[in-house]
């Protein structure tokens, strides 16, 4: 397979999971996915197919119409990349692509007869766009984003310091860091505060959130952010002096506020790493005035003191508050509530409630931490993995073994502890709680539900369950994607599910867990479930299948994860286009994961996604095949047989098989596949490792099991990353390299995907 098949694999993978996850006219992800099809350029005219290439110049005129604001119908893209995949897959294969995509071009505003005029022609009339913007003064995103009135906003707009020297850098990174941290805590605490819209707590959270943004915005004069920070922050404080109350408008405009400056300072970022403006120029006039609406409403309104509060409860009447309030003019020492006792109007207890509904106190306990530079952190657990591999070597060498003394091998036996011990502490300073994650997920089902018209709650279990953090910055992405099939093409309309005899509300499930040195998080709904019917019927007009019937349920269900595959009768904004699913499972198994399915018609369905707890260490099963060694992932390993002459078998059309559990699976002998010499030909003279992948099951033919263990994963450098059906390298205790082996690579070899 040729270097710019295996790049141009990497960067469709990488726009399709962009598509599945953006969301409206996010002018940041368009920029991403517009830098990633110019990158393509250059490997298409490598490959050298037209159609190919035409293709990708089509997506790349579409998405600079839709940077510009020209169109904002994403349906024609999200095709045209469907069939950028399929185009792919046949070139990696050898194949003709037989489909015609004339219409697609047209679709996209490039026609395929004269693709290459109609490109030079669109890029004369269009703004010039540049995908690589480190050096150009104004990026893709910058201008997409300007409104009508281009001369007034981008007055505002500073150009880049060029001169910023390493200490700015470094707080304008800090400033952005730790703000987008703060914007994440603030739309949590909106959701808790839409359940409890009097929790004055909450309110001050949200507000020093707002507050600590616009104070550091300003030194750093960065005028948009500022600007907005501090008109949401005015609002906050009318929110907690009373003067407003917090209702459903007040959270949503809130909630833009947060995406609002999210997008800013994203952009601010963005301006740093590329040396362009800090300022994107988003247009922020129309939510600053809504904003300001609101709080000349609150007002109007005025304050709720504690003697209205009191009428409001009934405690007293209109007539007993009016006589109070003449009595403190008189002495305007006491305060209402004392007077108000006083004259017997009130029980002191009724007061002191009216108190605590006015402002809400609590001390919380905070934890005293240290930020790390993750780069410092990372490399503490690589020197980390380092020590161990030494001081296994150090174990495992002949001279030192030989020696038979007792106080040595004590003091060898306390660094193994201590080195086991270090390994667990540094291992754990890179676990996070999946929290963060999941509390993403609250305004993710919120928006979706308010959009689709549905009642739908997420309930979410076991969040403070820990994982590496670089694997929870990988699953965000995929897990964005299967609750909005959840909500879109699982839970019903309030008519539908009263229908079928269920509450209007649906409900969305996020659960996580440690399950035998791996996390499982789970994703359930109580909608419709998974059609098998209509997967069969799809699969069928496909050619996936045949015979139904010669497959299991799991295996129906796993259909849904081939590219473009998809039974949604209507296409929504959400879903239903088939781009997706097969992206989802590709994340997860970067990950080294795999994702199980279970459903019914009528009753739901759940995703299981089993990852490892860390990307630095792996445990698995070493084994060796004539004098090499390799390490298969725990997770895919069923079990390892010794066969019978008699279990082994040739099947034509499939090769080499091997009866298990009364089960024919197919034999693959890793030798082949890499080239190593072994000790057995014969597999009765050799072990059987079944181990399982997508519902499917093989046989990998071994000379020995060495036993289980756990080994740091090592990369295997630039020039060896991309060999298909390796996962990485990991240094043995006898100082040499095993293998660590890729099961979702090998099962593409083998069935020849």
């Amino acid at each position: 397979m040729s270097d710019p098949i295996d790049k141009t694999k990497e960067k469709i993978e990488a726009i399709s999971l962009e598509v599945v996850t953006i969301d409206g006219v996010d002018i940041s992800a368009m920029g991403k996915i517009l830098n990633l099809l110019c990158d393509m350029d250059d490997d298409a005219e490598k490959i050298g197919r037209p159609v190919f290439s035409d293709l990708i110049s089509g997506l790349k005129t579409f998405l600079e119409k839709a940077i510009m604001g020209e169109t904002d119908d994403f349906e024609p893209f999200e095709q045209g990349i469907e069939h950028l995949g399929s185009i792919h897959r046949c070139i990696r294969n050898d194949k003709e692509y037989k489909d015609d995509i004339s219409e697609i071009l047209n679709a996209l505003g490039l026609k395929k007869s004269d693709s290459g005029q109609n490109e030079k022609n669109s890029q004369q009339d269009q703004p010039e766009i540049e995908c690589d913007t480190k050096d150009k003064n104004v990026s893709a995103e910058e201008s997409a984003a300007e409104p009508e009135n281009k001369k007034e906003v981008k007055e505002d707009i500073k150009p880049p310091d060029q001169d910023m020297d390493e200490e700015d850098r470094e707080i304008l990174s800090g400033f952005v860091m730790e703000s987008l941290e703060s914007l994440e805590a603030v739309e949590v605490s909106m959701m808790d505060l839409e359940q409890d819209p009097g929790d004055i707590e909450t309110i001050n959270s949200i507000f020093r959130a707002f507050h600590t943004i616009k104070g550091v915005s300003a030194f750093l004069d960065l005028d948009r952010i500022n600007k907005l920070a501090h008109h949401s922050e005015n609002l906050l404080d009318k929110a907690r002096s009373g003067e407003i109350g917090i209702d459903a408008t007040v959270i949503d405009i809130c909630l833009e506020s947060v995406d609002l400056l999210k997008k800013l300072i994203e952009g601010v970022q963005q301006g740093m790493e590329n040396g362009v403006a800090l300022d994107i120029g988003l247009d922020i006039t129309s939510l600053v005035d809504r904003i300001d609406e609101i709080q000349v409403e609150g007002d109007q309104v005025g304050d709720k003191p504690v003697g209205e509060i009191l009428v409001q409860k009934g405690e007293i009447t209109s007539e007993e508050l009016a006589k109070g309030l003449e009595r403190q003019k008189e002495e305007p020492d006491k305060k209402i509530g004392q007077i108000l006792v006083e004259e017997k109007s009130v029980e002191a207890k009724s007061v002191v409630g009216a108190l605590r509904d006015q402002k809400k106190t609590g001390k919380r306990h905070i934890d005293l931490q240290v930020k790390v530079d993750t780069k410092k952190l990372d490399n503490l657990v690589d020197l980390t993995g380092e020590l161990v591999i030494a001081q296994s070597m150090l174990r495992q060498n002949q001279l030192v073994l030989s020696i038979r003394d007792q106080k040595l091998m004590h003091n060898l036996g306390q660094l193994n502890q201590i080195t086991s011990g270090l390994q667990a502490t540094a291992m754990s300073m890179r676990m996070v709680p999946i929290k963060s994650t999941f509390q993403k997920m609250v305004r993710l089902v919120r928006d979706l539900a308010k959009n689709s018209g549905k009642q739908v709650q997420l309930k979410m279990f076991g969040e403070d369950t820990e994982i590496d953090r670089n694997v929870v910055d990988e699953l965000y992405e995929p897990m964005v994607h299967m609750i909005r099939n959840s909500v879109d093409h699982g839970i019903g309309t309030p008519e539908e599910r009263r229908k079928a005899g269920k509450r209007e509300s649906g409900e969305v499930h996020l659960r996580a867990y440690h399950q035998g040195g791996n996390i499982v998080v789970e994703i359930s709904d109580d909608g419709r479930g998974l059609n098998k019917e209509r997967i069969i019927e799809k699969a069928k007009a496909k050619d996936l299948i045949t015979d139904e019937s010669k497959i299991s349920e799991s295996e129906i269900y796993n259909l849904i994860f081939h590219p473009g595959f998809s039974t949604a009768k209507q296409v929504t904004d959400v879903s239903g286009r088939g781009v997706g699913m097969d992206v989802v499972k590709k994340a997860i198994e970067k990950l080294r994961g795999k994702v199980e399915i279970n459903s019914g018609t009528g009753s739901g369905s759940t995703f299981i996604i089993k990852l490892p707890l860390t990307l630095a260490i792996i445990e698995g099963m070493l084994v060796r095949v004539g004098k090499e060694k390799y390490v298969i992932p725990a997770l895919s390993i069923l079990e390892s047989v010794r066969p019978t002459k008699e279990q082994y078998s040739t099947v034509e059309g499939k090769g080499e098989m091997i009866l298990t559990r009364g089960k024919l699976i197919p034999l693959i002998r890793l030798n082949r596949i890499f080239d190593a010499k072994c000790d057995h030909d014969n597999p009765w003279e050799a072990l059987v490792m079944v181990v399982e992948h997508d519902g499917s099951r093989i046989g990998l033919l071994l000379d020995e099991l060495l036993g289980k263990e756990e080994v740091v994963i090592k990369s295997l450098g630039e020039t060896l990353k991309d060999i298909q059906g390796i996962a990485g390298g990991a240094i043995m205790g006898d100082g040499r390299v095993g293998l660590i082996l890729d099961m979702a690579g090998i099962w593409d070899l083998v069935m020849g995907v």
